[in-house]
């Protein structure tokens, strides 16, 4: 595998020159982590920055009864850890592999490093910071305003139009398990449930094999 080319893959360092990134990937290591492996736990002390190289991860809190809030999916290119990297604090979820997945980390003094000479790597850190920070906004108001129903559509709505495939009136969509969805929205699994029905009846979703085909809505969220 070839870590600078890789390397040049992440919106982090697009704008970096080849040469100093190879520089950076001298003394970095990829770990490979096997299906349902946690990687990072809530509380972890830790400042690498980790970068999906294979795979995806996801972060999720898990609660008193062992169930888990997803909330965020990391696929090829993807990082997390900024935080601890900036603040040198606990780790603020956990993290585990979706699948047999490859993480490159990246220490923060050598990262750092990399930002004094590149104040450009900052701003691209602030970008994808700000973005989180959108997305983390839209939860809560979600979680606020949304009753269990609109969270479910919202949700698969927004993987049909990152991800779907168009079928007509509809989006094709990978088939996710109620649990799956009940941790996406901060749901219990049994409203979950029962909500899908309704949405099946009411046609905004159809459940064909290991698909989901989700109608669009006809009013914006």
């Amino acid at each position: 595998m070839n870590i600078p080319s890789e390397l040049k893959n992440v919106s982090l360092f697009r704008d970096i020159q080849m040469d100093k990134i190879e520089k950076l990937a001298k003394n970095l290591k990829t770990k490979s982590y096997e299906k349902e492996e946690t990687v990072l736990y809530k509380g972890d002390p830790g400042t690498d920055l980790c970068i999906v190289l294979n795979g995806s991860f996801r972060g999720v809190l898990i609660d008193e009864d062992g169930d888990e809030i997803l909330l965020y999916r990391f696929r090829k290119y993807d990082f997390f850890g900024e935080f601890s990297l900036i603040d040198q604090k606990e780790r603020a979820g956990n993290i585990i592999a979706d699948e047999d997945s490859i993480l490159l980390k990246i220490g923060r003094e050598p990262f750092f490093r990399m930002v004094h000479e590149e104040p450009k790597l900052a701003i691209a850190m602030m970008c994808v910071l700000t973005e989180r920070l959108r997305k983390a906004d839209e939860l809560i108001e979600s979680l606020a305003f949304l009753n269990v129903k609109d969270r479910i559509m919202k949700q698969l709505y927004e993987f049909a139009l990152d991800s779907g495939e168009k079928a007509g009136q509809y989006y094709r969509i990978r088939k996710f398990t109620h649990q799956e969805i009940s941790s996406m929205i901060g749901a219990s699994r049994e409203s979950v449930t029962k909500c899908l029905k309704i949405l099946n009846i009411e046609g905004m979703i159809k459940i064909k094999g290991d698909s989901f085909y989700v109608k669009e809505p006809c009013h914006l969220y």
